[in-house]
């Protein structure tokens, strides 16, 4: 099969979607299938771009994170691109400009069209509208374009079961769950080799404002009068990390921090391998590939109890889940993650088995041959 992968986001910029589109590109490849992706970028990265199965289309900046870019009219070139690749379904990962285009591509050449759920944009509406008042009358907007694009799509997929519920019970069709995954040959428990004094609680991720690690902050002085060895492993980039630097300060915990930005993604096993607990406050997720990824490496998990994040940590088995902006919660909820470490970790790795990339891949790959089976007219 022949199959365009329409995206927002893509290299440079590494977040979940860029490791999850990756991740699935080469696995589907191997299965002898290709993939094109099309992707918002700038002129220079399209200089850059040494793979022809990757077209970057012309973008400016999404103010409000720069490393985001907002393609500009993509549609006529992605049309004559398709046409040329001879592009057999069109699988849309975004729902901005080269979401459209997808819609379009697939329209005009007639192709089945899927689209994946990735982000919870109507989680976001601070990017737009700081006033938290119209943040709520945003969210119902939101929710309105998310219903109109997916519904025009012939199958919807989202990486949770809870992303699968809120889409139906906002109006949207056709939907089936299917977890992102993660390689389990590569996310395994290792040997501590760093740190080796220290209790590392680890969190990797983007650094904005809607993965909540503030809380993290200010439950670190908590933790560490329980445990004084206690160090704080922030990995990953954004806007808001000069502002969690200033704020760790402010709380008197930055000798307790450790930022570590530039880590490409496939170093980032050995960060799992030396931590001993992972802290998840993020209220952004559809799923949250870094904390499958936690519990593949055998780190109990402390996370927040909102949104896709319980479907993977349950309390007392393989973590413990705290109330998003609950300080004392969430430093208990890593102190109980620390002494309860080795029944909790051996628990981690039964729900990682159940998010194997290669089960992921292979329920993919039967909605994309039952799309193809399927007539469609002119």
């Amino acid at each position: 099969m022949k199959i365009a992968f329409f995206t927002e986001t893509w290299y440079p910029n590494v977040d979940g979607v860029v490791v999850a589109l990756s991740n699935t590109k080469e696995r589907m490849e191997k299965l002898k299938n290709e993939i094109i992706i099309f992707a918002a970028g700038t002129p220079d990265l399209k200089k850059r771009r040494k793979n022809k199965d990757v077209y970057i289309f012309p973008s400016v900046d999404f103010i409000p994170y720069p490393t985001y870019k907002i393609a500009i009219f993509p549609y006529p070139d992605a049309e004559d691109i398709a046409k040329k690749e001879r592009i057999e379904l069109v699988h849309s990962h975004g729902m901005g400009p080269m979401g459209l285009a997808a819609l379009y591509v697939a329209s005009i050449l007639n192709k089945p069209l899927i689209g994946t759920l990735h982000t919870n944009i109507q989680e976001a509406t601070h990017y737009v509208i700081p006033i938290k008042p119209m943040q709520k009358i945003m969210k119902n907007i939101a929710w309105r374009y998310l219903r109109w694009y997916y519904n025009q799509c012939d199958k919807v997929i989202v990486p949770s079961e809870y992303m699968k519920k809120e889409c139906e019970a906002n109006g949207i069709k056709n939907v089936v769950a299917i977890s992102n995954g993660i390689d389990l040959n590569r996310f395994r428990p290792g040997k501590k080799t760093i740190w080796l004094d220290r209790t590392v609680i680890l969190y990797t991720g983007r650094l904005v404002k809607e993965k909540n690690l503030e809380v993290v902050i200010k439950a670190a002085h908590r933790v560490r009068k329980e445990i004084p060895n206690a160090l704080f492993v922030v990995i990953g980039n954004g806007p808001m990390g000069e502002v969690y630097k200033e704020m760790a300060k402010k709380h008197k915990v930055d000798d307790v921090f450790l930022f570590i930005n530039g880590v490409k993604h496939k170093d980032i096993v050995q960060y799992y391998q030396n931590a001993d607990v992972f802290v998840f406050p993020s209220m952004f997720e559809t799923q949250g590939l870094s904390c499958l990824e936690a519990l593949a490496c055998g780190l109990p998990v402390a996370g927040a109890d909102y949104l896709a994040i319980p479907d993977l940590v349950k309390d007392d088995y393989n973590g413990y889940l705290f109330k998003p902006h609950d300080v004392k919660g969430c430093a208990n909820a890593i102190l109980k993650c620390v002494k309860n470490k080795k029944r909790l970790g051996r628990n981690t790795l039964k729900i990682a088995r159940e998010h194997s990339i290669d089960k992921s891949i292979n329920k993919q790959l039967a909605i994309y041959r039952e799309l193809l089976s399927m007539p469609y007219e002119v």
